[in-house]
């Protein structure tokens, strides 16, 4: 995660409540900081000023209830903070509507806590699954944080840039490589390799894999041709990457002189 400090904002209108779920979650794990608010608007003004990880709500709240809050933020202010419905049972419907307007979760909340009653220990426990829940969520908004930041890093890349399979199939190309080539990315993904170097032969693409995993790293001199049937040289550098049981060609093309 980006920071060892996890702030959740809790929003219930229940500041008894809301004092005891600040108090559990806290236990739960100490790099949560909880911060409390019991109404929208001021849950708004926290969000705007202070770097909130994830968002857990109530449903039933005075004057905006937890889907308007949600709305808000999906809709409004465009925000994809993790948002985790947090209400008591006989919200069944509630709770589908929030998931279609866009919340990560939605989690049963058991009425009437106690802290120092152990009869309420089911009540406690649902705590440890609420921790588990807004940590889970919040490494995966970061991890699609990552994966877009670096999506559009690639798509706005000075030279070309393909996502190969190891039998030659074009999985992706960059906005570069599309304006070179005169393709767009559908027609590019129905291509391999060969369709676009008039130099390399389909056959020899085995052989060409089992070197690049062998070395990692190839540059080659060949030829593009582009959608408009133009021929033209490039300088390539394929490099092997694997990730778990996946394997790509990660390949930079530069036009070059004549």
């Amino acid at each position: 995660m980006k920071s060892e400090q996890i702030n959740v904002l809790m929003v219930d209108d229940e500041l008894e409540f809301l004092e005891q779920a600040k108090t559990l979650l806290e236990e739960k794990d100490n790099r949560f900081v909880i911060m409390t608010s019991n109404n929208v608007e001021e849950s708004l003004k926290i969000i705007e000023n202070e770097n909130i990880d994830a968002v857990v709500s109530d449903y039933k709240m005075p004057e905006k209830d937890g889907i308007k809050f949600l709305r808000i933020l999906r809709e409004e202010k465009e925000s994809r903070i993790p948002f985790i419905l947090f209400t008591g049972r006989g919200w069944e419907e509630v709770a589908m509507n929030a998931l279609n307007f866009g919340a990560n979760k939605y989690i049963w909340k058991k009425e009437e806590l106690n802290l120092y009653n152990k009869k309420q220990k089911e009540s406690v426990d649902q705590y440890e699954k609420l921790a588990k829940e807004i940590l889970k969520e919040v490494k995966k908004y970061e991890n699609e944080e990552t994966t877009d930041l670096l999506r559009q890093t690639i798509e706005k890349a000075n030279d070309g840039i393909f996502w190969i399979s190891p039998k030659g199939k074009i999985l992706y190309g960059n906005q570069t490589i599309r304006d070179m080539l005169g393709y767009n990315q559908r027609e590019l993904q129905n291509l391999d390799v060969s369709d676009i170097d008039p130099k390399f032969l389909e056959d020899k693409r085995e052989s060409f894999w089992e070197r690049l995993k062998e070395e990692e790293i190839i540059t080659i001199k060949t030829e593009h041709q582009g959608k408009d049937g133009t021929v033209f040289p490039v300088e390539i550098t394929s490099n092997y990457v694997r990730h778990e049981d996946k394997e790509i060609e990660f390949a930079f093309v530069r036009r070059i002189g004549e």
